[in-house]
């Protein structure tokens, strides 16, 4: 991912002094990588905030703060606390706030247990969640399979698809899971190229997908966004995970900046 993103700055810079770029096949899709609406800074990529797992108050807390900061989309880390202390966190939220006032996601992290999983799922289904992420552990895809073939809210993969990087093994994975979701790293699932793989598989069988980090710096962080906003086109729709609602203020300056729940380029 380091190296396609040094790839792509060289042709953009290219580009912009008018010079012609004989890249290989495998790399066409980088050469454009920065020309978007989002690229030019003309419009912002919608994205979740993050609450970290915590104490039940420290959640309601973080909570609170990235509703307030304008977050319409946020994302729940559950499993370090008791689960019905967890349940009843969302209960509240969801006393206060309809489905389409905040939209939830949680991230269990592979955290249930294979046998306690599905009660788990019907009792989270009860407060309109958008989807859970990695109910149980990776590498148990008979069980995973019956999950998402069960489940009353939807399933996103995550850590399941990291080191799956053959081409007749994502599909091996896909058509055996069948998820209602992936959820795609660049620096973890193969790079560029290897999500753009796993797009092209997941969508021809029906299957969304939504592009996060994994905590890299400022420049990775960057070359996520523009890679969001081109794989999904103008105006995105689903609500990324970039950034986690935050950026790196110790780090490399990048023209980023959140305005309420929007990731935007600076021009």
């Amino acid at each position: 991912f380091g190296l396609e993103t040094a790839f792509a700055s060289l042709f953009d810079a290219a580009r912009k002094q008018g010079l012609s770029v004989s890249v290989p096949a495998e790399m066409e899709n980088l050469v454009d990588l920065f020309d978007s609406p989002f690229g030019k800074g003309e419009e912002g990529i919608t994205i979740n905030g993050l609450v970290w797992m915590g104490t039940y108050e420290e959640m309601l807390a973080r909570l609170e703060e990235k509703l307030q900061a304008g977050f319409h989309c946020v994302k729940l880390k559950i499993g370090a606390i008791d689960f019905f202390k967890e349940l009843d966190l969302i209960k509240r939220i969801r006393d206060v706030y309809t489905q389409e006032q905040v939209e939830l996601r949680v991230d269990a992290n592979g955290g249930f247990l294979p046998e306690n999983a599905m009660s788990q799922l019907e009792a989270l289904a009860k407060y309109d969640i958008h989807s859970i992420e990695q109910p149980i552990k990776q590498h148990q895809w008979p069980k995973m399979a019956q999950l998402c073939r069960e489940t009353p809210l939807p399933i996103a993969l995550d850590e399941e698809l990291i080191g799956v990087n053959v081409r007749s093994m994502k599909e091996a994975l896909l058509d055996t899971i069948r998820p209602q979701y992936i959820i795609l790293k660049p620096s973890l699932h193969g790079g560029i190229y290897g999500c753009n793989e796993w797009i092209q598989l997941a969508s021809q069988r029906g299957i969304g997908s939504w592009i996060t980090s994994a905590l890299e710096s400022n420049i990775g962080l960057n070359a996520i966004a523009h890679y969001a906003a081109k794989v999904y086109g103008p105006n995105v729709k689903m609500p990324q995970g970039l950034g986690t609602g935050q950026l790196f203020t110790d780090n490399i300056p990048m023209p980023l900046e959140i305005r309420g729940d929007k990731l935007f380029i600076v021009k």
